[in-house]
């Protein structure tokens, strides 16, 4: 019988570890998936039922940076996206959908600003460095880019407050939602900031270099150790129940940010320096958009490709990109790309699922924002 399980050589040269990944390897992360040509643990049911009451450490550090720098760095940025960056404070993470001529999403990615004329841009899964790269020349602006040595480490959970200020002290609690400051980490200032791949609120520690990286999680593990701190990842279940939306899964290079449901962090007023403002402006009426769906009856199987959506009358209206259990709420959660004349809220529909078609229907919103 043939294994649905896959099997990774973590040592594998062009798969890249962060300076994290041996401390989570051996707190028990032992399955992965690939991510920006690096590893990222997979989660459990465990896992899940555990973040919406303790304290979690993410390894995250997939999640590379492109650093932006020199006095044309507002000019490189803005350029790949809509949303209004003139007025950004050196203390603050924006999330940003970024695009490319024709207007259609090339990433999701954060973006901190360092200090005036720096930035890192905290890319999902794609080459978003290329981009920024190519339009410098092309432009010939003033800039450096590169791939700093920087990996994020997620401390996320309801518990996450107390176990930071154990560590960094009651500072930490000054951080606002997408802000950062810098913390001392062993003798070295590194950037805190208030965000995370979930809803139950935290931290990403953005470690600088490699040395010492499994000090400083030691130090979380023993500082959390009665929180019921443990190490995990950001869970499928938890984001789809959110709404968060993955970069080549639900929101892929033929989507504009209006159909990806984030029109309202587009600026179409006034062109600020977007290269696909133009083609944007043009789009701003999609005929599809992403929708929260409730795929009715028992578990689902894991997905491996998109699942096609009909109506009752059985004809296409859309795909399901993501599907989970929502164990919090008893129920198949979906997040889906839907046809304009069938995405209102309670609109039945069909989903093609493995072992047969599922009945289905809009929801008003997302599980985790109800």
């Amino acid at each position: 019988m043939k294994s649905d399980t896959a099997i990774i050589d973590p040592l594998n040269i062009r798969l890249r570890r962060s300076p994290f990944w041996e401390s989570a390897h051996n707190a028990g992360c032992n399955t992965y998936h690939v991510y920006n040509r690096m590893l990222i643990a997979n989660t459990t049911k465990e896992d899940y039922q555990h973040l919406k009451s303790f304290v979690q450490l993410w390894d995250v550090g997939c999640e590379r940076q492109v650093e932006i720098k020199g006095p044309d760095a507002l000019r490189l940025v803005q350029a790949s996206t809509p949303r209004d960056l003139q007025n950004m404070k050196n203390d603050q993470c924006f999330y940003i959908p970024t695009v490319d001529g024709d207007g259609n999403m090339t990433n999701d990615p954060v973006l901190i600003k360092i200090a005036e004329n720096c930035y890192w841009v905290s890319v999902a899964d794609a080459d978003l460095i290329l981009f920024y790269k190519g339009v410098a020349a092309a432009l010939n602006l003033n800039v450096s880019i590169e791939e700093p040595e920087v990996s994020p480490l997620g401390i996320q959970g309801p518990k996450a407050d107390e176990l930071a200020c154990r560590v960094w002290g009651e500072q930490v609690m000054d951080i606002k939602f997408y802000k950062h400051a810098r913390v001392n980490v062993n003798g070295t200032p590194m950037l805190l900031a208030r965000s995370g791949f979930g809803l139950q609120g935290g931290y990403e520690l953005y470690y600088e270099g490699s040395s010492g990286a499994e000090m400083i999680w030691d130090q979380l593990m023993e500082a959390g150790r009665d929180l019921g701190v443990r190490a995990a990842c950001p869970n499928q279940s938890e984001r789809i129940e959110a709404g968060l939306l993955a970069y080549r899964v639900d929101v892929t290079t033929d989507m504009t940010p209006f159909e990806a449901g984030l029109g309202h962090l587009c600026e179409m007023n006034r062109d600020v320096g977007c290269l696909g403002w133009a083609s944007l402006g043009k789009k701003q009426d999609p005929t599809r958009q992403i929708r929260p769906i409730e795929i009715f009856g028992d578990t689902l199987p894991r997905m491996r490709g998109y699942w096609d959506v009909t109506n009752t009358q059985g004809d296409k209206v859309g795909r399901i990109s993501s599907s989970c259990r929502a164990w919090a709420y008893d129920c198949n959660a979906a997040i889906g790309l839907i046809d304009r004349a069938h995405w209102n809220p309670g609109t039945k529909l069909v989903v093609e699922a493995p072992h047969g078609p599922r009945e289905a229907a809009i929801k008003p919103r997302f599980w985790g924002r109800q």
